[in-house]
């Protein structure tokens, strides 16, 4: 059996705001960040967490900073958990509501870069392999309201200069392919991956979320295999669920069962060694029982793949015969 790697979002342990019904976030219930990391380790599920880089004054902030990381990082190791990922705040913001390494002021372009660094030296300080790159601003909502072309090439310029700042950081591009913006730039797996190709660096990937690949009508384990047969280009995994039609976040495995179960094998046999880290909004679920249910299961796709076996697998695809192989799901599932 591989070695399993599961992690979770550590602020989704808090309740998240609807963003109708804002007060839902139940005021006094959430807890700043070193209550989230040891309510992670009272749980005892999670090997990880990731952490939005928050550079807020002390009393609001609720993420990994400059001047919190040593603490930060002490109670994660009285915890027995491991830093994994920083994600620059990129997606809020007066400065960035048009853009950051796309948008069309180089004043912009700059600060998001300048953010993208500090970042990284954040990163590098604390201990954490990699960065998150989320730029949901960046795209555009109309028609003849954006240069393609130079959008594309500020892209490429950005983050070439983000992964030279310090190759030994990661950092993994996170396609979404919309919202906030009616269309994202960094969009979809494939778009990504050429994105990726042009920027030419080492160090920087792809980070898939499963929920936004569902909803662009991506097939998983496709996209796995993309990413990988570009030269281990899947950085990292944002794991969810949703019914395809928007980004809900929601219990992972609750909906695409079989899909998930393909990607794990896929993800096995591609010798994908990065995280699988929950990525949640538990708006009217118990925070930590929603993400100690996730990482259940993924334990239990990778039991069954163990179970099944990976040749057994690769024969079911082989042999291409959709109803032998619902016959063998539905009797390890059902035992009948």
């Amino acid at each position: 059996m591989n070695e399993m790697k599961y992690a979770a979002i550590i602020h989704n342990y808090n309740y998240p705001s609807d963003r109708f019904n804002p007060d839902y976030a139940k005021p006094g219930e959430n807890q700043l960040i070193l209550e989230l990391i040891k309510i992670a380790g009272k749980q005892g599920l999670v090997q990880g967490v990731e952490m939005n880089m928050d550079e807020t004054d002390d009393a609001s902030c609720v993420g990994i900073n400059t001047r919190n990381w040593k603490t930060v990082c002490s109670v994660l190791d009285d915890n027995g958990i491991a830093l994994i990922g920083i994600a620059p705040q990129l997606w809020g913001g007066i400065d960035f509501t048009k853009g950051t390494l796309g948008a069309a002021d180089p004043k912009v372009r700059k600060l998001a870069l300048d953010v993208i660094k500090r970042a990284i030296d954040l990163a590098s300080e604390a201990g954490s392999p990699y960065i998150n790159i989320w730029p949901g601003q960046d795209g555009y909502d109309y028609y003849f309201e954006a240069d393609y072309q130079a959008m594309y090439d500020w892209w490429v310029e950005g983050m070439r200069a983000a992964a030279d700042h310090n190759p030994a950081i990661k950092s993994g591009l996170e396609p979404k392919p919309s919202e906030p913006r009616s269309y994202s730039f960094i969009s979809t797996v494939s778009k990504s991956l050429m994105l990726v190709r042009d920027i030419d660096r080492k160090n920087v990937g792809i980070n898939i979320d499963v929920g936004h690949s569902l909803y662009a009508h991506e097939n998983l384990a496709e996209s796995v295999v993309l990413c990988q047969r570009e030269g281990d280009k899947l950085f990292h995994l944002h794991l969810n669920d949703n019914y395809a039609d928007a980004d809900g976040d929601m219990m992972f495995a609750s909906v695409h069962f079989l899909a998930y179960l393909e990607m794990f094998y896929w993800l096995r046999k591609t010798n994908y060694s990065g995280w699988k880290s929950l990525d949640l909004f538990p708006y009217r679920t118990n925070p930590a029982d929603t993400i100690g249910e996730g990482v259940r299961w993924m334990m239990a796709f990778d039991d069954l793949i163990d179970e099944v076996g990976m040749d057994k697998l690769g024969t079911l695809i082989k042999n291409g015969n959709a109803v032998e192989n619902m016959a063998l799901f539905r009797k390890l599932l059902f035992r009948k």
